[in-house]
């Protein structure tokens, strides 16, 4: 069975607004394909970054062709191939390389891309065999991009749960250096994740962007190899510190493994436990990364928070029976320090 591709769509790339609806686009294929909302999220992130990189690198004019894929075995992808008008990349593996650009940008575009991507190349439009041949009068450099559906593809949420988070940047500035994910790994089981950039502005955003990705792609490791994978993903960054929570509403159970000031308690009706976290810096140094064990039954609530939160706030000013986004909202309003950014991120287990 020869390679079959169906739902094809066909966008130009010319301006900023088109960023949007290559984003859309791909998102609500992937949707109907079967991918889920974090598999999703993916295919957001490096749609983006492919329109993006044909508008700051690629001479500022394109074509994406979008469209769902069926390989020799049956198997389901979303195919991605970009097009510019540009004259190429020179060294391809040089450019996956985070922090490598000849540009005023970040620099982790087409590492973004090649992460979230099952396959990533570049092709060019001479080959007849590519689905971009008609555009080989227009475009000569192509990059492509495939992710396979998931066998086994889980498409829900934890309902047991309530969640919320909050985030701003340092008055002032454009780029957030704090980060947060919250994803659900089954219909049982939550990993919520607050990341903070050493710093702040654009390097500190940049540990924060490699480090969320991270997680997002290997989010069904334990934790204390999760917290090890992520110092190695940050070794080319600033660095960063990172608080990693663990749920499973089936046990009743939060495990909780951090490195370094990410603070964060479980609130019950009897007490108010505080998340213990070890010293370090992810991309530098850490101590071996270990685990810690909370109760976390019905009617208990979860609070973690990056140090742009100022000490004068107090858990004893907070009306816990809102709802988690608000209260999240409330605390980064109220009690946000002016110099840092700041991020809340909250998790009820609802009665």
């Amino acid at each position: 069975m020869e390679v079959k591709r169906e739902q094809i769509q066909l966008l130009s790339i010319d301006s900023d607004a088109d960023v949007g609806v290559c984003r859309r686009k791909a998102v609500g294929l992937a949707g109907r394909i079967g991918f889920d909302e974090v598999k999703s999220g993916e295919i957001a992130i490096l749609m983006s970054e492919l329109a993006t990189n044909v508008l700051k690198h690629g001479g500022g004019r394109g074509r994406v062709c979008i469209s769902e894929m069926t390989d020799e075995n049956n198997r389901k992808a979303i195919e991605i191939i970009c097009c510019d008008s540009g004259k190429g990349i020179s060294d391809f593996n040089q450019a996956m390389s985070d922090g490598f650009t000849d540009k005023q940008s970040l620099g982790i575009g087409l590492g973004s891309i090649r992460r979230f991507s099952d396959i990533f190349e570049s092709i060019s439009t001479r080959d007849s065999d590519s689905p971009v041949a008609e555009f080989s009068h227009l475009f000569q450099h192509c990059l492509r991009s495939i992710k396979w559906l998931p066998e086994l593809n889980w498409r829900s949420n934890n309902k047991k749960l309530l969640t919320g988070a909050s985030t701003r940047s340092l008055v002032g500035e454009s780029l957030n250096g704090d980060s947060y994910v919250i994803t659900h790994t089954g219909p049982d089981k939550t990993l919520a994740v607050v990341i903070d950039g050493l710093g702040h502005g654009k390097e500190a955003h940049l540990a924060s962007t490699i480090i969320k990705e991270q997680v997002l792609l290997k989010s069904e490791l334990p934790l204390p190899d999760l917290i090890t994978y992520l110092h190695q993903s940050a070794r080319s960054t600033r660095g960063a510190v990172v608080g990693a929570a663990y749920i499973d509403t089936d046990r009743k159970v939060l495990h909780f493994s951090g490195i370094g000031n990410i603070e964060g308690f479980v609130l019950s009706a009897e007490s108010k436990k505080s998340l213990i976290s070890f010293g370090g810096i992810l991309g530098h140094q850490i101590r071996t990364p270990r685990k810690f064990e909370y109760p976390f039954q019905p009617g208990d609530i979860l609070c973690m928070y990056s140090d742009g939160i100022t000490s004068r706030w107090s858990p004893d000013l907070i009306n816990w029976k809102e709802h988690p986004q608000q209260i999240a909202e409330h605390i980064v309003n109220s009690y946000s320090r002016a110099n840092d950014d700041a991020t809340v991120l909250i998790i009820s287990y609802p009665v």
